[in-house]
């Protein structure tokens, strides 16, 4: 079975290599601000906890961890009871590490006073254009959803706090990129319901693959509307000329009952007969077969003259 675009999409970049360690600092904080627990003992030391239903997530903020901190953290997995999916975590208790760690990340004051993760990103983190799309894919990977590109068009990250979801959207829009704000069960979440702008987003998070197949079936439904319109059109056409046909019909055999085809006038009497003859063709076939031929709109008077004699008998 193919797994939900979603979770390919994060798998994808998940694997996105991060050489600067500027970008690092930007997507693990949003990782943190969104999957992450940072804990004080009785002793006042540090850890950290990542926990999160998709392994790849996990997997990317242990590389993080690890690149920044020097330390592994330990992953494990809490297997899920009664058919519920199993939690992944990766943590990190190294006290020095984490207080060094977490002053980088702006989670620790220059005091070492901890700061509620609900309050936006440091700006020092967010100065450099690559370090904005950092922090956009982490906060994505930490509480993102992208629907199926068959499917309606929604993108949202759910946040941890209202200032949290008005400091994403901010970032999108200096991309360019419109976002909106909702909330869901008592949490703040960032959406976009555009086709385009979810392209974009997809775009400046590095999910060049997951792009690519949103756009060929964004361009597939785009093609799909336009020959279901035209089918649409080409049936109602159909329709009304069938309509027409049954009026002038009807109107000819009442001629035909009432005075006789002989009492009209030649042009009129060869566009009955024709008519007669071939009921279901349009008013062009049938300006064809006169001899000589003769337009649209001629055929289209005659007819109409038929039925005004019609309402007169």
């Amino acid at each position: 079975m193919k797994p939900a675009f979603s979770g390919e999409t994060k798998e994808y970049i998940s694997r996105l290599p991060v050489r600067a360690r500027h970008c690092r600092l930007a997507e693990l904080h949003a990782l943190i601000a969104g999957i992450g627990e940072i804990s004080v003992d009785d002793t006042g030391g540090l850890g950290l906890l990542l926990q999160s239903e998709n392994l790849p997530v996990i997997r990317r903020g242990e590389y993080l961890l690890r690149v920044l901190g020097g330390e592994d953290p330990e992953i494990s997995v809490i297997s899920g009871s009664g058919g519920k999916t199993p939690l992944y975590t990766a943590g990190l208790w190294d006290d020095a590490v984490l207080h060094v760690l977490l002053k980088s990340l702006g989670f620790l004051s220059s005091r070492g006073a901890l700061k509620e993760k609900t309050l936006p990103a440091p700006s020092s983190l967010l100065q450099k254009e690559c370090c904005r799309r950092a922090f956009i894919r982490g906060a994505f990977l930490a509480g993102g959803y992208v629907s199926d590109p068959g499917s309606a068009y929604h993108f949202e990250i759910v946040c941890v706090s209202h200032s949290r979801a008005e400091e994403l959207r901010s970032l999108l829009e200096g991309f360019g990129i419109r976002a909106r704000l909702t909330t869901r069960k008592g949490r703040d979440l960032v959406y976009i319901k555009e086709s385009e702008a979810i392209s974009d987003v997809l775009s400046l998070m590095g999910a060049t693959a997951s792009r690519l197949e949103w756009e060929n079936a964004r361009i597939y439904r785009s093609l799909q509307g336009q020959v279901n319109r035209q089918v649409n059109c080409e049936t109602a056409n159909l329709a009304k000329t069938s309509r027409a046909a049954g009026e002038q019909l009807e109107a000819i055999r009442k001629i035909e009952e009432k005075a006789g085809l002989n009492s009209l006038p030649p042009h009129l009497k060869e566009i009955a007969l024709l008519r007669y003859e071939y009921p279901e063709a349009s008013l062009t076939e049938l300006g064809n077969l006169m001899d000589p031929p003769v337009g649209r709109s001629g055929i289209n008077h005659r007819l109409r003259k038929l039925k005004e004699i019609a309402e007169s008998l």
